[in-house]
């Protein structure tokens, strides 16, 4: 019985200092460790591209390029931009003083930006465009630092299959002309944002969330 007491203390440890190590980690190291992360395993696999999701998330939706996620209470919207990948498509993205946070994001062949911007009293639109794809999610302010690092191990982890992608860019022309969302702009400033006038209707499923598996 104390063997047993031990072990289930330890385990619990473990949690516990798993999600006070992303609290009191500052969103730079954040950041860092999720564009370092080395993916070596993928769960989820669609046309052209396959990717991770992390314990804590889980699919509930997705339409070809567009999926939707949920965990901690949140929904998080991903955006594939198969075409600006193929292309290759390079656009910069201008850090502003505005924002809450506003920071590019690079690392090795992978580039792209994260801008928060406060919507209400404690809430917080989060986009992180990295790896020519995207996430949308408005979050309270004591979950930022889980969001972003839910946000990047997805964005992170997404490999795309070139071979496939030419493929379908041949045959289904119509489908991507018709795609219109773009990835390389910002929302959080403005009052046109799709997702922002779409989220106050959805209804949150009650779930408890632990990220001890985020955090290497």
């Amino acid at each position: 019985m104390k063997r047993k007491f031990i072990i289930l203390s330890v385990f619990i440890c473990l949690i516990l200092c798993g999600c006070t190590a992303i609290e009191d980690m500052s969103l730079d190291e954040i950041i860092k460790n999720g564009v370092e992360r080395k993916v070596e395993v993928y769960n989820t696999y669609r046309k052209g591209y396959k990717y991770n999701v992390p314990k804590g998330l889980k699919v509930v939706d997705n339409t070809e390029y567009n999926e939707v996620l949920k965990g901690n209470d949140y929904t998080y919207y991903l955006y594939i931009d198969a075409v600006s990948y193929y292309n290759k498509v390079i656009e910069t993205y201008e850090e502003n003083e505005k924002s809450y946070v506003s920071k590019q994001i690079s690392h090795e062949d992978k580039y792209g930006y994260i801008e928060i911007n406060q919507v209400d009293d404690d809430k917080y639109f989060i986009e992180i465009m990295y790896n020519y794809a995207k996430i949308e999610v408005i979050v309270k302010e004591k979950d930022i630092n889980l969001a972003v690092s839910y946000s990047l191990s997805v964005l992170g982890s997404i490999n795309f299959d070139s071979n496939i992608l030419k493929t379908l860019l041949d045959e289904e022309v119509s489908q991507f002309k018709d795609y219109e969302f773009n990835i390389f702009e910002t929302n959080g400033q403005n009052d046109n944002s799709e997702y922002m006038d779409a989220v106050d209707s959805d209804v949150y499923e009650d779930e408890e969330i632990h990220d001890s598996d985020l955090i290497n």
